[in-house]
């Protein structure tokens, strides 16, 4: 593999999915197929967190729709991760977004959820500056959804709980360093003695805040890991599901020149008719689909994976022991 004009290194681009996203994964791969560039990609991992497994015929639409990367696409079982890591959930796949770097095989590696589609060309700068430092933004939690989880991370790590009110990106597209990545989970092993895994559940920790604060506690400042600049990517949330919150989030994507969007499946689930239109447009335009009648075929995909799932959770809810 070369390297890119700058002499960056190519990136690993790293999914988790299970059944209620595969729709979403679909047009994310996509969109890798469309807009990045070969020679910037060395291997895209997508990691099964579902149950039951991906089936065959989806791996195959997966891979197929990877295009030009589809012989870079490792799909793996969340057990590949290691034992400590192989439970799904919520809070596991959290887990796994910093266990993948045991699969990484670059410095670098761009975290996705399945809900982030590339919307133009992209290449590594749109990830790294030309120092290799990662892009990010930086912004205050002091009246953000996630701030008492922030508080958890900082409390827990013994640092001052100030760094809240200037914090990078708690979202994805995440651009995670291989090094730093092992370097956090070594130590909370070693400082917890316990498998990170059971450590980051029991204490009730987060992700992305785990990884920056830890950064933060090691050297002091994050100059050296992160470049204020932020990587933009409207999302359309499932807590403004409506056609004003579609046309918001397309008017922020092109007045940004946005790298990547979002469709989160509490959104795509509760969109109504001019929000779906809207969405479809969009997508259209953006070449993810080939038009609105594609659109609402794979809408109707997604409900019923999206339904199953719910199913299956509330089965598998009726059928835990009970703590009483």
């Amino acid at each position: 593999m070369q390297t890119d004009s700058e002499g960056r290194k190519p990136l690993t681009f790293v999914t988790i999915t299970y059944r209620a996203e595969d729709t979403l994964l679909l047009l994310q791969a996509r969109s890798l197929a469309l807009y990045a560039r070969p020679d910037d990609v060395a291997s895209v991992i997508v990691i099964d967190n579902g149950s039951p497994r991906m089936s065959r015929r989806t791996r195959r639409r997966l891979l197929d729709a990877y295009g030009p990367l589809a012989d870079r696409v490792r799909i793996v079982r969340r057990s590949e991760l290691g034992s400590d890591v192989a439970a799904s959930g919520w809070m596991s796949q959290q887990v796994m977004k910093l266990a993948a770097h045991r699969l990484v095989q670059t410095p670098t590696y761009v975290l996705l959820d399945a809900k982030n589609h590339l919307i133009r060309p992209v290449s590594v700068s749109d990830f790294l500056a030309a120092d290799g430092r990662a892009r990010t933004g930086f912004q205050s939690y002091l009246s953000h959804p996630l701030l008492p989880r922030l508080r958890r991370v900082l409390d827990y790590l013994g640092l001052d709980q100030a760094a809240a009110d200037h914090f990078p990106p708690t979202s994805t597209p995440f651009v995670a360093h291989r090094e730093v990545a092992a370097a956090l989970i070594d130590d909370i092993e070693k400082s917890s003695g316990r498998p990170f895994a059971v450590e980051f559940v029991e204490a009730d920790l987060t992700e992305f805040p785990l990884y920056s604060a830890w950064l933060l506690r090691r050297d002091g400042s994050w100059d050296a890991t992160y470049v204020d600049d932020a990587i933009q990517a409207p999302t359309v949330w499932g807590g403004n599901a409506s056609r004003s919150g579609v046309d918001r989030a397309i008017e922020q994507a092109e007045e940004s020149d946005a790298p990547a969007f979002g469709v989160h499946r509490r959104a795509l689930h509760r969109l109504g008719g001019d929000g779906l239109d809207a969405l479809a447009a969009f997508l259209s335009e953006r070449r993810l689909v080939s038009g609105p009648a594609e659109f609402r075929r794979l809408r109707r995909t997604f409900e019923r994976q999206y339904g199953a799932e719910i199913l299956r959770a509330r089965l598998a809810s009726r059928l835990r022991p009970s703590r009483s």
